[in-house]
């Protein structure tokens, strides 16, 4: 499938281009985060307990968010190595001349992962990896944590942003939360605070990306529907709410959302799924 799932035989491993920048700008950010926790205002005004629970908010945010992001990566919802030889074709199977095979309902060619994905609901073009039907869940989590957590950030970085802001006219503060790249290149700000409000900004663009996605794939979720489907206004496999989140995240689906590693085994297999109709 390319990168860390290869396609075609044997190049070995290869992060992606996509994934590669979004890890870049994950560290741009924690640098400087930690750089403004040592130099600068630090964390808003509090006493030794809310520090403390700043503190293993974060930690738990961190570990949830890089542990969704290994399963996600880790897990292949693929068709290689899934589909039996001689497995009867049933109902809504079609063909695929790329990948040359018979392929199951709910699934997809991705031009991108160069390979056909089992209940395929779109390719993320952050992380360059397709999300189906095994990494449904770990996708759902990084949004529900990266959401947290970039809040969180945000959060901390304000005492520092608010002086650089301070510093300004309220026209001049405006173009510098806004337009921080102009005020660089004219002089208005140092380097040092343009990556501030740069990461600031990214930050705050992120947690809208995330709380956004959270909300569309959550109704999803709700409905038993992938992205294709809602499209399409298609509704065959919702089965209800509770049945749609146990397809969809297993059978500990309350508790997912708090460990990455707690295990919730799917009910199905990826190639046939209950529907209306039954």
């Amino acid at each position: 499938m390319g990168g860390l799932w290869p396609a075609g035989g044997g190049r070995g491993l290869q992060l992606p281009l996509p994934l590669l920048l979004t890890s870049l700008w994950a560290v741009a950010v924690a640098l400087e985060l930690a750089y403004v926790l040592v130099h600068g205002p630090g964390l808003p005004a509090a006493g030794p307990l809310a520090r403390t629970l700043h503190m293993l908010l974060a930690a738990f945010q961190l570990l949830n968010l890089l542990g969704n992001a290994v399963l996600f990566l880790s897990r292949n919802p693929g068709i290689g190595g899934v589909l039996l030889a001689g497995r009867a074709v049933g109902h809504g199977w079609d063909y695929c001349y790329q990948c040359q095979s018979q392929v199951p309902p709910r699934s997809g060619h991705c031009p991108a992962c160069r390979v056909c994905v089992l209940r395929r609901d779109h390719h993320c073009m952050l992380l360059g990896r397709c999300v189906g039907f095994s990494n449904y869940r770990p996708f759902l989590c990084l949004l529900l944590h990266g959401l947290g957590l970039l809040l969180h950030v945000t959060a901390l970085l304000g005492p520092a942003l608010a002086a650089v802001l301070r510093a300004h006219s309220p026209p001049h503060a405006l173009t510098v939360l806004l337009l921080p790249w102009l005020m660089l290149v004219t002089g208005g700000i140092t380097l040092g605070q343009f990556a501030l409000t740069f990461v600031a900004d990214t930050c705050v663009a992120g947690a809208l990306l995330c709380g956004a996605g959270l909300l569309f794939h959550g109704r999803l979720l709700l409905r038993g529907q992938t992205t294709r489907e809602w499209a399409h206004d298609l509704r065959l496999y919702d089965l209800g709410p509770r049945h749609n989140l146990r397809a969809a995240l297993g059978s500990r689906w309350a508790l997912v959302w708090l460990w990455p590693f707690l295990a919730s085994p799917l009910p199905g297999d990826g190639i046939t799924f209950q529907t209306t109709q039954d």
